[in-house]
């Protein structure tokens, strides 16, 4: 045996190890966590830890998670390198968008440009915005999949006008898994005096991310995703000096009639940090959130750059085994570096069948498949350090039966 064979055994039973953490059916295949992240027991523990000490007393514990969710705020600061002051929890990215979008101040004629790779959740808020408030929403055509970033930030700057006041953009596409060039897109977008929202739902716990360096003026990330912390994490950061332009989109106990002050170069709400009363809504579960550092604690111990290179490395193989098959396309990029844990596709032959079900009911496969029109259907594989490339492997193989069956055949 070689070295580097040797080194790559290693490498695998190191990786094999890491998945064992993971609590899913070994007898299943979960290639779906661009949907939902699945927790590593370390995450688990710390949350039915905190979930149980909050039930032994709801009242007199709360009290004590104040101090608890500061540290989880710094936490995601330090890990988005950014301050923790200018991070506030959130349910998920739709909620972060919409605290962004129906909290600004609109007049009628400002226009928001988007992309034609958004999110439907995020569509339907552009959509409400546009009927509240008169907002003209336009729409920059990407390529499926483009060549470069050149050509996607080609494509936002054709269709900027002089109305336009914000640009929002996905980080990850969900629909393609094409990263975006966030770092240009907000260079454009200030070289013109216009605001950049981004919809993070895949990037944290997928990207190495630095938001500071991105320039970008809002970014919602979800952490149930990728990063595999509870259900119902998620988090929203405004720059510094864009908080003023935010309103509360539910006003509880974070709100105070006299509005916010400036204190230094901040804002502040009832001598709490602006972003940290945004998020106050009432009662809701807190342990999800304390939960937080642990997955931040799990997937640093491994390392984020290790991590991404092992997206990518799975990736790869799932895309060369279905491209090979001759009866799929990929719509993500061919360049490595403008995707990553996730793989779509379009796949032909398998007639109008319900292909997510069948690849469950018959081989215990999760992972998002669409019939999109008469004999294509989309598919999107997530290929996150719980997978294994024996597991995609088995999708192909899954694939190429039902394909060959009576019903793949219709």
């Amino acid at each position: 045996m070689t070295d580097t064979a040797k080194e790559n055994e290693d490498d695998e039973k190191e990786w094999t190890s890491i998945r064992n953490e993971f609590m899913r059916p070994a007898e299943e295949v979960y290639l779906n966590t661009g949907s939902f992240g699945v927790m590593p027991r370390p995450v688990w523990n710390q949350f039915q830890e905190d979930l149980a000490m909050l039930e032994r007393n709801p009242t007199r514990v709360r009290r004590t998670y104040s101090a608890a969710l500061d540290d989880v705020r710094h936490d995601l600061g330090r890990f988005l390198n950014v301050p923790g002051e200018d991070v506030a929890l959130a349910t998920n990215v739709t909620t972060a968008m919409n605290m962004v979008y129906l909290g600004m101040d609109w007049n009628t004629g400002d226009e928001i440009l988007a992309s034609d790779h958004e999110y439907g959740a995020i569509n339907n808020i552009l959509h409400y915005v546009s009927r509240r408030h008169g907002v003209t929403i336009n729409r920059a055509s990407i390529p499926r999949p483009p060549a470069n970033d050149n050509e996607v930030v080609a494509s936002f700057a054709e269709a900027i006008t002089d109305r336009t006041r914000l640009i929002l953009c996905s980080h990850i596409a969900t629909d393609t898994g094409l990263i975006l060039p966030l770092r240009q897109l907000s260079e454009l977008a200030h070289e013109r005096d216009i605001l950049i929202a981004v919809d993070g739902a895949h990037g944290p716990g997928m990207l190495p991310l630095d938001l500071a360096e991105t320039g970008c003026d809002f970014y919602g990330g979800n952490c149930h995703k990728w990063l595999c912390a509870p259900k119902g994490t998620g988090i929203l950061y405004a720059h510094k000096d864009r908080q003023c332009l935010l309103n509360p989109t539910q006003v509880s106990w974070g709100y105070q009639p006299e509005g916010p002050r400036a204190e230094g170069d901040r804002l502040t709400i009832r001598n709490r940090p602006f972003m940290w009363e945004l998020e106050v809504v009432g009662t809701r579960d807190l342990a999800c959130f304390t939960a937080i550092p642990a997955a931040i604690a799990f997937q640093e111990a491994i390392g984020r750059e290790r991590i991404l290179g092992r997206y990518r490395q799975l990736a790869g193989h799932i895309r060369k085994r279905l491209l090979d098959s001759g009866w799929c396309d990929l719509l993500t990029p061919v360049d490595p570096m403008l995707g990553a844990g996730i793989s779509a596709f379009h796949l032909h032959g398998f007639g109008e069948q319900d292909l997510d079900g069948r690849l469950y009911d018959e081989y215990r496969i999760t992972v998002r498949a669409e019939l999109r029109r008469r004999d294509l259907h989309w598919m999107r594989v997530s290929s996150h350090i719980c997978n294994s490339f024996g597991e995609l492997d088995v999708l192909t193989e899954a694939l190429t039966r039902i394909r060959h069956s009576p019903a793949g055949r219709q």
